[in-house]
């Protein structure tokens, strides 16, 4: 079984940079660890596929169906949750920085008050690409529901709901019960029934504002206003403790009021006993079938003996294998396959040297069956069918006397067929790099292993899938620099457009193929960008770099390990949002610029479909553009929204592929 290290680079080779742009930034950095959402090993030799499985991850119930447990909770948050958003909730995680946007502090007030469980639920469960959040769905319902718990608890420290339980057992605890349940003594003299604060498809729906406007201003007849009796922070305090009558722990609340023993008593009764159907359902061992079909995309036979091994995953750990052979028509079916809730199953086979996988798909509560697709393709050795879409150069003034050179290529396989090795262990495409260039190092392994030393360079010995823009290879290296370097690059194969970034201290490029395309902003720092026209194979790029720098980069850690791969992919991510915006920008202000349109011609123009993205990186990226050129007053605002809501939906769409 590989290390989950491992595994995670394998899969971040075929997933477009908009997957790994959501995924890689709640890493938390110098940890042995690394938290993925998505956090399942893919099995040995198989990557998992780019799409994201078709089913709903919301088709049940938007409320628990057991009361959630806080302090389970805690260990997911930590895990998944805090690198982004902090230990206490405050949008202060150590990846924090990396974002390009301000991450949201969960515990600010503005934010737990107006905020449903229901709501928070789907967050997590579908995620918020605009906000750089990916999907949960590696967690069960269960302990989604679990790390909503936990959220509110980071708003409402013990002592002040502690507070609050004194306030509701002396204001609220005669109509609505000691527990919250709508029992308490004088519930049976009123003309509604008090609200069960237990109630789980109830308090799902209600947030804390809503309680707050309730105990302020009163309910009709049966519920009094209670403004006079309590001032704005009490009311606050008491309508944020409601919530905690749905978690199961709790007891541990009400144990904070000394006074208050019956009441801890009556706590945990009522909140620690789940529905019997549900106890039973839980304890029950469900199985199901999987059941599945191989797509040839290529020539549309179906190999005969082909294998397909079905997979099983809890909690990141492969627990389930089994196989079976594929009939003619391509259909293979598993039989009596166990289901418990949270276990994550894909299906992998090998055909012609080219391992191919499924997407992956979790195990709900109700699922019964599961139908996995594994699409092949006819493999060749020719890679001059691949060309690159973007080539991505970043220049950074490491030390003196020192420049380092970081290169993320972008390719695309626009056939119908898989490139792969003319033998193991042989590469499938080639780069080179200067003579004179030392500390190589890759995102994704080393030389020997995914990668193998070349005259003149290395190779890259995985296999390349048809797809457009899917194949990424980023890596670094390091030249001796004395105020000036001629640098000439060959081009192996055809590029549509370099972009190139340096950092605006006194580092100069200079060539006859590159022109400036402005300033970018990158983690509060400026940077230059230039990009080229078309290159074609058995070219040249010259490039001439000179200049003292002021002062040295510290983007790209100097260390081995963990860190320097963390650096490296967060570099690649750097470059491609910047060389993605521009291109965009570019492409946008040649439309604006063409004949100076009118406004009718230009909104015909960038609302046509043909202008569509038709791959996730780039539509987001094409988002980030059409804002700041709405920011920037360079496009009416009618055509702002209207193309605005016509990528995203195409984002979603590709998603929902």
């Amino acid at each position: 079984m590989k290390s989950f290290f491992s595994s995670i680079q394998n899969l971040v080779k075929f997933i477009p940079y908009s997957v790994i742009l959501t995924l890689l930034l709640i890493l938390a950095p110098g940890c042995d660890t690394l938290t993925l959402a998505d956090d399942i090993i893919p099995p040995p030799g198989s990557e998992l596929s780019a799409e994201l499985p078709t089913q709903s991850l919301l088709a049940g119930p938007l409320y628990p169906l057991v009361p959630p447990d806080p302090l389970a909770g805690e260990p997911i948050y930590q895990e998944s949750c805090a690198p982004c958003h902090g230990a206490s909730g405050r949008g202060d995680g150590s990846q924090a920085s990396n974002l390009p946007i301000l991450v949201k502090s969960l515990a600010s007030p503005s934010v737990y008050r107006d905020s449903t469980p229901a709501e928070w639920y789907s967050l997590i469960t579908e995620g918020n690409l605009e906000r750089f959040m990916p999907p949960f769905s590696s967690l069960s319902a269960r302990q989604r529901w679990d790390v909503v718990a936990y959220l509110y608890t980071l708003s409402t420290p013990p002592e002040e709901t502690m507070r609050g339980m004194d306030l509701y057992q002396n204001n609220c605890a005669v109509c609505h019960g000691a527990a919250g349940g709508g029992d308490g003594s004088k519930s049976v003299n009123l003309g509604t029934p008090a609200t069960d604060f237990t109630d789980q498809a109830y308090m799902a729906k209600k947030s804390a504002a809503e309680f707050f406007v309730a105990i302020r201003d009163g309910i009709g007849e049966d519920m009094p206003a209670f403004s006079d009796q309590l001032d704005e922070t009490d009311r606050w305090t008491l309508a944020t403790t409601l919530r905690h009558f749905t978690f199961t722990t709790a007891a541990t609340i009400a144990d904070l009021t000394e006074n208050e023993v019956e009441t801890t008593t009556q706590v945990v009764e009522s909140l620690e006993q789940p529905d019997e159907a549900v106890i039973e359902a839980e304890s029950e061992s469900e199985t199901g079938t999987v059941t599945g079909r191989v797509i040839n995309a290529t020539a549309g036979e179906i190999p005969s003996g082909l294998v397909v091994i079905l997979h099983g995953f809890d909690s990141m750990q492969e627990t389930f294998t089994e196989s079976t052979i594929v009939l003619e028509d391509g259909s293979f079916a598993f039989e009596d396959v166990e289901m418990p809730s949270g276990r994550a199953y894909i299906a992998s086979t090998e055909y012609q040297q080219a391992p191919y996988g499924s997407d992956v798909f979790v195990v709900e509560e109700t699922t019964k069956h599961l139908d996995l697709t594994i699409h092949i393709f006819e493999a060749v050795n020719d890679p001059a069918m691949l060309k690159v879409d973007r080539l991505h150069i970043f220049f950074e003034y490491q030390e003196p006397g020192m420049l380092s050179v970081t290169e993320l290529y972008i390719l695309s396989n626009p056939s119908s067929y898989s490139v792969v090795p003319t033998s193991p262990g042989e590469p499938v495409v080639t780069f080179s790099i200067p003579e004179n260039a030392i500390n190589l190092r890759f995102d994704d392994g080393f030389l020997g292993e995914r990668f193998v030393e070349t005259p003149g360079g290395f190779g890259e010995t995985a296999v390349v899938r048809p797809g457009m823009g899917a194949h990424q290879i980023l890596y670094a290296y390091d030249l001796p620099y004395d105020r000036r370097i001629d640098l000439m690059h060959p081009v192996n194969m055809p590029i549509d457009a370099v972009v190139l970034l340096v950092r605006d201290n006194g580092l100069n490029i200079q060539s006859d193929q590159l022109f400036e395309a402005g300033r970018r902003d990158v983690q509060g720092e400026n940077y230059i960008m230039y990009s080229s026209n078309r290159l074609e194979a058995g070219s040249e790029l010259a490039i001439q770099i000179s200049g003292r720098p002021s002062s040295a980069g510290a983007l790209l850690p100097g260390d081995s390990g963990t860190s320097l791969i963390i650096g490296l992919t967060a570099l690649g991510l750097v470059l491609i949002a910047a060389g993605i915006w521009l291109i965009r920008k570019t492409r946008t202000e040649e439309i604006i610029d063409e004949g100076d349109l009118a406004e009718d011609e230009l909104s015909d123009e960038l609302l046509s479909d043909e202008e569509i993205p038709e791959d996730a990186d780039t539509l987001m990226d094409a988002i980030i553009t059409l804002d700041d050129l709405y920011k920037e007053g360079e496009l009416p605002e009618d055509v702002y929204h209207r193309r605005r809501a016509i990528l995203k939906d195409r984002l979603k769409d590709l998603l929902e592929e």
